[in-house]
């Protein structure tokens, strides 16, 4: 499994890439469900893990579509 901060990684690159080649998609980043991190005290590497997957499912959306 990645650590916390491979994933920290992997989303800032993520959200650059959604917010420089298709900047139409930032709107989806906050309606991205914040449950991962609710009721949690930390943020911990499954959050972060279905937080990254879930931008990256916005990405291949828009990508088999456009």
């Amino acid at each position: 499994m990645e650590s916390q901060n491979d994933l920290n990684t992997n989303i800032r690159l993520t959200t650059i890439k959604i917010q420089e080649e298709h900047p139409e998609l930032v709107k989806y980043i906050n309606e991205i469900p914040r449950i991962f991190f609710k009721d949690e005290e930390e943020v911990n590497n499954k959050a972060l893990k279905g937080y990254l997957d879930s931008l990256n499912m916005i990405l291949e959306t828009y990508s088999e579509k456009h």
